[in-house]
C-alpha cells in the first residue's frame, strides 16, 4: 500500500514546533522522532533546513529514512541538495535510494549524480544506486532448459550446433523492448510542394491508372492509337458506343449486330 505525505498544516505544526525548541539540538530530532505522518521530496528537505548543524542534519534524514514516500530522482536532489556535506550527501543518498522510482533509467541516474559535484563522490553514489537497481531484464536468454544425461551428456532444446534455443545473443537484443532499428511506419514522400488548399487532391501519392490503361485489353495494340479520349469520354459511333465494346477491335462492323 502506498504511502501518502502528511498534509500541509501538519508540516507547518512540526516546522513551528522545532522552530520553538530553543533548548537544545536533541530536543528537537525527538520532536521530529514522535512527529505522525510520512514525508514527501519537499516536505524532507524543509525539515533538514531547520538544522544547522550537518550531523544533525544527517541524523534527520536517518529519522525519516522509513517515513519516505516514492519519489523521483528529480525530486530526491532536493534532500540531498538539501546538506552541504559532501560524505552526508552520499549518507542521504543511502537513505533515499529505497524509495526512488527511476534510479534504473539514465535520466534518473545524471539526475543523482548533479548532486555531487566531485568525481568520486559521483563514482560512489553511482555504485550505491546500484545496490537497489535490478538489471535482469537487461540480460539475454542463455538457451532452453538442460539435464544431465548418462555418460557426461546433456539434454537440451536447442538446435544441432545452436547454443542459444532463442538465437543469438545479438538477435535476441535486437528484439529487445528499447533496441533495435526504429520502425518508423511509411509515409507518403511528396516530391513536390503540396497544396495550400485542404480540399486539393493530394500531390502525396502516385496517380492511379488511366482510363486508357484500365479499359486496354490484352494485345490491344491499335484501339487506343489515336490518343486519349476527349474529356475522358470513349469516342461516338454506332448509336453512342464504343466500336467493338466486347474487345475484338478487329472483327468485321458487318457481322456485329447493332441494335
Amino acid at each position: 500500500m502506498a504511502k501518502d505525505p502528511m498534509s500541509s498544516q501538519g508540516l507547518s505544526a512540526l516546522i513551528a514546533a522545532i522552530e520553538q525548541e530553543t533548548t537544545g539540538n536533541n530536543k528537537k530530532l525527538e520532536i521530529l522522532f514522535s512527529s505522525p505522518g510520512n514525508f514527501n521530496a519537499s516536505q524532507a528537505a524543509q525539515v533538514i533546513h531547520q538544522f544547522a548543524s550537518p550531523p544533525d542534519k544527517v541524523q534527520a534524514i536517518k529519522i525519516m529514512e522509513p517515513r519516505l514516500v516514492r519519489m523521483t530522482c528529480q525530486e530526491a536532489r532536493e534532500i540531498i541538495n538539501a546538506i552541504s556535506v559532501s560524505c552526508d550527501k552520499l549518507t542521504a543518498l543511502h537513505c533515499v535510494k529505497r524509495v526512488l522510482s527511476d534510479s534504473q533509467t539514465k535520466l534518473g541516474e545524471e539526475y543523482i549524480l548533479s548532486c555531487f559535484p566531485f568525481q568520486m563522490d559521483k563514482y560512489n553514489a553511482r555504485n550505491i544506486l546500484y545496490t537497489v537497481q535490478s538489471r535482469v531484464g537487461d540480460k539475454m536468454a542463455a538457451g532452453g532448459h538442460q539435464g544431465y544425461a548418462a555418460l557426461g551428456g546433456l539434454y537440451t532444446q536447442c538446435r544441432p550446433l545452436e547454443p542459444h534455443l532463442y538465437g543469438s545473443l545479438a538477435e535476441q537484443e535486437s528484439r529487445a523492448p528499447g533496441h533495435g532499428n526504429i520502425e518508423m511506419p511509411i509515409t507518403a514522400n511528396a516530391g513536390v510542394i503540396p497544396s495550400v488548399y485542404t480540399g486539393h487532391p493530394s500531390y502525396a501519392y502516385p496517380p492511379d491508372r488511366t482510363y486508357e490503361q484500365d479499359r486496354e485489353y490484352p494485345g490491344n495494340t491499335t484501339f487506343l492509337s489515336a490518343g486519349p479520349y476527349p474529356a475522358g469520354a470513349p469516342p461516338l459511333g454506332h448509336h453512342s458506343g464504343a466500336p467493338a465494346p466486347t474487345g475484338f477491335p478487329r472483327l468485321p462492323t458487318e457481322a456485329m449486330g447493332y441494335q
